[in-house]
């Protein structure tokens, strides 16, 4: 039930962005703090895969129509080899449920500046360059420190601010969980596709151990993941990052190699690939964790995001409807452990079958790997794809249009 005293959410990702919408919409005041300023926050990634669970979740939030505008619908994934052979087909919208929407493929940038828009339009004021380095709980709520000296005071934190997360890191007591995947990407958008049809998720492994993959992102472009395994930490000597995607890349035929060529260097940036092992602590008292600082996930399936937006609306419901704001902290993180656990464990069992694909069965990894998983995807995209359930009415159902409902 809202509050007098706001919410008040550390870090203005997508998870905390679509929290920050979802409870004002539920008539509670919030405040969101973060780090960065509007710009980095607007250019920061490149391209999402935002699948039919979470887009499904958003279209509650009013953002359907939106989505479709600054999006693109994925209907299918393909799963390639080097020599461009099919290994998988998968219709992925075929493994939607009832009265859901579909997925898309959109940049990181226009997600984010949709879901400013809409907390803006919602009276949610988003602080800019306000660092968050922890807190301080008592009996009537929540003091969030920041950097400078300053603070806020409010009923509930929720800790949105990601992988290296402060309030996690003080919630947990210094025990982050923090691992390395042994897996470095490069990322960019480029402005041609190489020839991958719209509509088309495009995955790609080679033997070696290098894979990726790429998807339309809206208005001619198209944005693409390259990753391999190297020891973490690694750097390129500045305006040397595409010619390094393109030495990965040899040996490729098809768009993979067309597409990263038609991509500025200056539109490329390489990242560390880190998760968090499983921690059954998400919050205490007042304090909750949301997205990649909760549970944070290999880039696998493409469900980080995803998973962020489905915390989202599920702890907007669970507050909407408690009559103690930290009771309603536990019941979202009561709801949401099992379902994010279920996706941990598939990427996990997905991640342990291509570390095959560089060992010394690597030769078997192709048929066995294609038999296993063309009999796993109805179920597994499925399960992917479940919307969350939500018990709470959202005020402004005019708003609503993703489900068939206007």
């Amino acid at each position: 039930m809202p509050e007098r005293e706001p919410v008040l959410i550390a870090g203005a990702g997508i998870g905390g962005l679509t929290a920050a919408l979802a409870l004002s919409r539920h008539g509670f005041p919030v405040e969101v703090y973060e780090r960065r300023a509007e710009k980095q926050i607007e250019l920061s990634g490149t391209g999402l895969t935002i699948w039919s669970n979470a887009t499904t979740a958003l279209a509650e939030l009013g953002l359907h129509e939106r989505l479709l505008e600054r999006g693109d619908p994925v209907i299918r994934a393909e799963h390639r080899g080097e020599k461009r052979r099919l290994m998988l087909l998968t219709e992925v919208q075929e493994h939607t449920w009832p009265n859901s929407t579909p997925g898309v493929s959109i940049a990181r940038g226009d997600l984010v500046r949709m879901l400013m828009e809409a907390c803006e339009q919602h009276g949610v004021r988003v602080h800019l360059d306000q660092r968050c380095l922890g807190y301080e709980t008592d009996g009537s709520g929540v003091t969030l420190r920041l950097a400078g000296g300053g603070s806020a005071r409010g009923r509930v934190l929720i800790g949105g601010n990601g992988l290296r997360s402060t309030i996690r890191e003080q919630l947990l007591n210094g025990e982050t969980g923090l691992t390395y995947t042994g897996v470095s990407t490069y990322r960019g958008i480029s402005d041609s596709s190489g020839g991958v049809p719209k509509g088309t998720a495009y995955l790609m492994q080679r033997l070696n151990g290098v894979s990726g993959g790429g998807w339309h992102v809206a208005d001619g472009r198209f944005a693409w993941t390259v990753g391999c395994q190297t020891p973490e930490g690694g750097r390129d000597t500045p305006g040397t990052m595409k010619a390094s995607v393109q030495r990965m890349l040899d040996g490729f035929e098809g768009p993979p190699r067309k597409f990263v060529a038609n991509t500025p260097e200056e539109r490329i940036i390489r990242t560390d690939i880190h998760y968090h092992e499983w921690n059954e602590t998400w919050g205490d008292g007042p304090v909750t964790l949301l997205g990649d600082a909760a549970h944070a996930l290999p880039t696998i399936l493409g469900q980080g995001a995803c998973q962020a937006i489905e915390d989202a609306v599920v702890l907007a419901d669970a507050l909407a409807v408690a009559d103690d704001p930290v009771e309603g902290l536990r019941s979202y993180e009561n709801r949401r452990k099992p379902r994010v656990r279920w996706i941990q464990d598939q990427v996990f069992k997905i991640w342990g079958l291509q570390k095959y694909n560089i060992g010394p069965m690597r030769w078997l990894f192709i048929p066995l790997g294609r038999f296993f998983a063309a009999r796993s995807q109805p179920k597994l995209w499925s399960g992917l794809q479940q919307p969350p359930e939500l018990s709470a009415n959202t005020p402004g159902e005019d708003e609503r249009v993703g489900r068939g409902e206007r």
